[in-house]
């Protein structure tokens, strides 16, 4: 989830226009990211987990003739860019589409209560992780680890777990049951699991023999790469000028 922190800096992106035919018309311009870093916080490294290191990240939209200048706090999610850019085109926005149009915000209406939710399956997770951000509170999930809960607003640095406090066992246990609901962990997990297993099946094939690795690799002509005294000199420059 992404919060506009940095909404103010629009004022300093001016009016940026398109070249040729269209220059008459203003340009959408969106600044973001696809994760955040841990840098040593809490002891942990990149990303991988949910907590506010690894998971915010900026949002700045900048909407000529539409959005004036401001900061939103509302929760919002990358899932939202689609289909505020779909809603900017004057299009509707298909029902089946994740994510909602971010346009009711800059509108104005930031009374809106918004639900964020963050799923992690990749590298350094043992089984799925899943989020969800609403209000002040995150609760994080995953089957072998059991449950997080952290109020932000309060918490920002997410050091005390609310998850084995009986004053939050209530909205523990809907947290849960809302994971459960929204997602099928366990099927989530077989699904996983059985593809892992046949890309690794179809990686020992296809490590037989010559390996080749997926990844274009241009070869290099040495003898060709340098001025040469059979080159003649107009190619070689030719092929270095940009």
């Amino acid at each position: 989830y992404v919060d506009h922190q940095l909404g103010a800096l629009l004022a300093t992106l001016g009016r940026h226009r398109m070249r040729g035919a269209d220059a008459d018309r203003p340009t959408v311009v969106i600044f973001t990211s696809d994760h955040g870093d841990q840098l040593g916080e809490r002891g942990l490294w990149y990303k991988m987990n949910f907590f506010e290191h690894a998971c915010r990240v900026p949002l700045i939209v900048h909407a000529p003739d539409r959005v004036e200048p401001c900061t939103i706090g509302t929760h919002t999610s990358l899932l939202d860019i689609a289909p505020t850019l779909i809603d900017l085109a004057g299009i509707d926005v298909p029902a089946e589409l994740d994510g909602s149009s971010l346009l009711s915000l800059v509108d104005g209406r930031t009374d809106i209560d918004r639900t964020v939710l963050g799923e992690y399956l990749g590298e350094g997770a043992i089984a799925p992780i899943f989020m969800i951000r609403r209000g002040d509170h995150k609760f994080v999930w995953s089957e072998p680890d059991g449950a997080q809960l952290f109020d932000v607003a309060n918490d920002p640095s997410e050091l005390n777990d609310l998850a084995a406090d009986p004053d939050h066992a209530s909205a523990v246990a809907e947290f849960v049951a809302e994971v459960h609901r929204r997602w099928d962990p366990s099927t989530i997990d077989a699904a996983v699991r059985a593809s892992q297993r046949d890309r690794a099946t179809v990686d020992r094939a296809l490590r037989q023999g010559a390996f080749a690795p997926w990844d274009h690799q241009p070869m290099v002509d040495a003898s060709g790469q340098y001025m040469r005294n059979h080159l003649d000199l107009n190619e070689v420059e030719s092929t270095r000028r940009a």
